[in-house]
């Protein structure tokens, strides 16, 4: 759903407006379009239309949960993993398979400096660097869920919403987290 500056709604985008499907899971804005996130794949609309990303195009699975974008790349968490994009295409994807990604249902994802912070239902948070190498944090990448999108960037601090653990609050001087 659409709303203008006063909070009146204004549109609502489905299928018959070129969504792939109907239910939303995220929606991430980038220069001169915005991204939604679908339990069948990825909406990109722009001055160009709409038009989907899917796991027949490279997308790791079709289940996205999660998005963000920064620098040109585009992330994209799904139930079975993490796609990254770049120019609009599928550049890698990764699995419990072939990377040390922990669990492959993802549903939180920052963009934090240059590394990616990536939320987890079952594995914590992960960070995943420019290189693409995936890192542990000893304190916070144990087996606990990510709440869908609650990860958040403010100040020098990065905060993940638990589903039973409450609030992670990392300190980027300190390099550490701790559960509020």
């Amino acid at each position: 759903v659409l709303f203008d500056a006063w909070g009146r709604q204004q549109q609502v985008l489905g299928r018959a407006q070129g969504l792939i499907a109907d239910h939303v899971t995220d929606v991430a804005l980038y220069p001169g379009g915005m991204a939604v996130a679908t339990p069948a794949g990825v909406t990109f609309l722009d001055e160009g239309g709409a038009r989907s990303l899917y796991a027949f195009h490279g997308l790791v699975n079709n289940h996205a949960y999660t998005l963000a974008g920064s620098g040109g790349r585009f992330l994209v968490g799904t139930l079975g993993g993490l796609s990254i994009l770049e120019g609009g295409l599928v550049r890698a994807s990764f699995t419990t398979a072939n990377s040390g990604l922990r669990h492959n249902w993802i549903t939180g994802l920052l963009p934090v400096g240059t590394d990616w912070f990536v939320g987890t239902y079952g594995a914590g948070i992960l960070r995943l660097d420019e290189t693409g190498l995936w890192h542990a944090f000893p304190d916070a990448t144990a087996a606990f869920e990510v709440n869908p999108n609650a990860m958040l960037a403010s100040g020098g601090r990065v905060y993940a919403g638990t589903l039973g653990r409450g609030l992670y609050v990392y300190r980027r001087d300190r390099d550490r987290w701790v559960p509020w």
